[in-house]
């Protein structure tokens, strides 16, 4: 018989063993310098722009809005296989502390993410209120409390049938969670905190509770999530190492692909190949779109003329990074090795898409800051910046393409 009291800790430990595998393989690679030098970059230009932020500027409700952000995300992690909507539907009115263990986890990684995401977001909320540790110490605390009740309400949000939207349900969390933060941090009366708190509990128990006795487990949902948040962490992996487990997602976004056709169109097969995983398949898109804005935000608010340059050759190495698992994406589909293409003409089409890719980014950063600054000297600096972290980036994937073939 199937030993449930230890099932959870069993696929949790075969999951950490696995992923401690890819974080030596990560922590061995250069990608780790990289990102501590971003990090160096990023706590040194933060402490600068805190310098000349402006009076006007509303520093609280960008603080709210971060960490309601923060709290209302809640993935989570259950360990399921496919053969569990099977084999554990049986067991399912005995797996309580299976579920429990599991919000458990999921809650305690994302206090993790909540700590730090507010630590760092503590000294823009000296600037602007000029509070005592203590009392920040104290918001956090309340958050993670806050974030424990959102990781239930997102648990119970996963009972509501297919055809129910959750929408509401979401921006209902979202309201009291930033109504509660921006009275915490704003150091309101305690009546208004009080109000706010139970306006939260209200929510809890007249909207949330209520899906949990109405309906029975979604295990297609849960499996659904589990399988996202395992894809996330291979897809990471990816980047340094072959992931066997790693599957491929797909999004038609049909629009984007025929303006993709409309604005560049190629005759070689393997262009086109690229083209349309870049835009449809396994975030790359949205991965590029994300850090895209960031270099836009870096140019347009890091002060000074280094801090720019620096700031956008970081941004398009690390999208060159991110973007370099795209080159062996078609290694194993059968259909396409029936095309009589050389190696050759696959590390050209990958290499051409990679400079075009980054060529947007470098012209528009170094427009960015042409237009914000009205200074030669900048633009030409952050266009030089630009091409030789283009130039680098596309001379590695020269070596990564010889390195995977």
């Amino acid at each position: 018989m199937m030993q449930l009291q230890t099932l959870w800790k069993e696929r949790a430990g075969a999951f950490w063993n696995i992923a401690m595998r890819y974080f030596r393989l990560i922590g061995n690679s250069s990608f780790l310098f990289t990102l501590v030098l971003a990090l160096i970059f990023g706590a040194y230009y933060y402490s600068e722009i805190l310098k000349v932020l402006p009076e006007s500027f509303p520093g609280v409700a960008v603080i709210t809005i971060v960490a309601a952000i923060v709290l209302v995300r809640t993935p989570l992690r259950f360990f399921l296989s496919e053969a569990d909507l099977v084999f554990m539907l049986p067991a399912e009115n005995r797996l309580q502390g299976y579920f429990r263990k599991s919000l458990m986890y999921s809650f305690a990684l994302q206090v993790f993410t909540t700590v730090v995401v507010m630590t760092i977001l503590a000294p823009l909320y000296q600037h602007e209120m000029a509070a005592g540790t203590g009392y920040y110490v104290f918001v956090i605390c309340v958050l993670i409390v806050l974030k424990g009740a959102n990781v239930l309400m997102k648990w119970m949000e996963l009972y509501l049938p297919a055809h129910h939207s959750t929408i509401v349900y979401i921006l209902a969390r979202l309201a009291v969670t930033i109504i509660f933060t921006y009275l915490l941090l704003i150091q309101a009366q305690w009546f208004y905190v009080a109000l706010a708190a139970v306006l939260f509990v209200v929510t809890f128990f007249l909207m949330f509770l209520p899906l949990q006795r109405k309906y029975a487990i979604k295990w297609e949902k849960l499996l659904a999530m589990d399988e996202k948040q395992s894809m996330k962490f291979y897809r990471t992996a990816n980047l340094f190492t072959d992931v066997p487990k790693l599957k491929q997602s797909v999004k038609q976004r049909r629009f984007l692909s025929s303006l993709g056709e409309k604005l560049l169109p190629s005759d070689s097969v393997y262009a086109t190949l690229y083209q349309k995983a870049f835009i449809r398949s396994n975030e790359y898109f949205g991965i590029y779109f994300r850090l895209w804005l960031l270099g836009l935000a870096v140019v347009a608010f890091v002060p000074g003329l280094i801090g720019k340059v620096i700031g956008a050759a970081l941004v398009i190495y690390l999208t060159a990074t991110q973007l370099r698992t795209l080159y062996p994406h078609y290694q194993a589909h059968v259909m396409v090795k029936l095309y009589p293409l050389s190696d050759h003409e696959q590390g050209k089409a990958f290499r051409l898409m990679l400079l075009r890719l980054l060529g947007a980014q470098a012209v528009t950063f170094a427009a960015l800051s042409y237009l914000l600054s009205l200074d030669v000297i900048v633009f030409l600096s952050v266009v030089l910046a630009g091409s030789a972290a283009v130039t680098v980036a596309t001379s590695r994937a020269a070596v990564v393409r010889r390195s995977v073939s």
